[in-house]
């Protein structure tokens, strides 16, 4: 474990958990799901509670990344299960993009091989991401684990602190 595996853990899975979490708990707090003078254990208690409530729904409308955190599971796993989901779906797309075989490589072996052949990948995707920590760099996985969660409850105390992007500020003197 080096100083360049903590700095390439910080950009790829703590920088983002820090922004994700910011995101979804700053619609949780202004939207009253969740009260900002809580503490952790009532924060992680009304997780829960959100996370049975959707799962007794049969339509969820409360949007797709949020449905998508709580189909992973909520909290901070989900959140890392999400993101985890997202850059592997993402890298996949852009190789697929910028390496693209043709299609007779992708139909050689008909076009229900293909569909079968996509559906395969989506499910060994979707393993990856709910077993999240195996996906990243084995060497220093703790680190990996510690970063995401540090990363995950700056985000939570940002947005319970209503901390917000300056976007005005930087609108104005640029």
């Amino acid at each position: 474990m080096s100083i360049f595996d903590l700095i390439e853990a910080l950009i790829k899975l703590g920088l983002p958990m820090v922004a994700i979490s910011w995101l979804m708990f700053s619609w949780l707090y202004s939207s009253g799901e969740i009260d900002r003078e809580a503490d952790r254990k009532a924060v992680k208690l009304r997780l829960k509670k959100m996370k049975n409530t959707f799962e007794k729904k049969e339509a969820h409308s409360a949007g797709y990344v949020y449905d998508k955190w709580m189909w992973f599971g909520s909290g901070f796993y989900g959140l890392a299960a999400l993101w985890t989901f997202s850059v592997i779906e993402i890298s996949d797309f852009l190789s697929f993009i910028f390496s693209f075989p043709g299609f007779s490589v992708l139909f050689e072996d008909g076009v229900i091989g293909f569909f079968i052949s996509v559906a395969l990948g989506q499910l060994g995707n979707l393993i990856s991401a709910f077993i999240w920590f195996s996906y990243w760099p084995a060497d220093s996985r703790l680190l990996w684990l510690l970063v995401a969660y540090l990363g995950y409850w700056c985000g939570v105390e940002l947005a319970r602190r209503k901390v917000e992007l300056p976007l005005n500020v930087w609108r104005d003197k640029y």
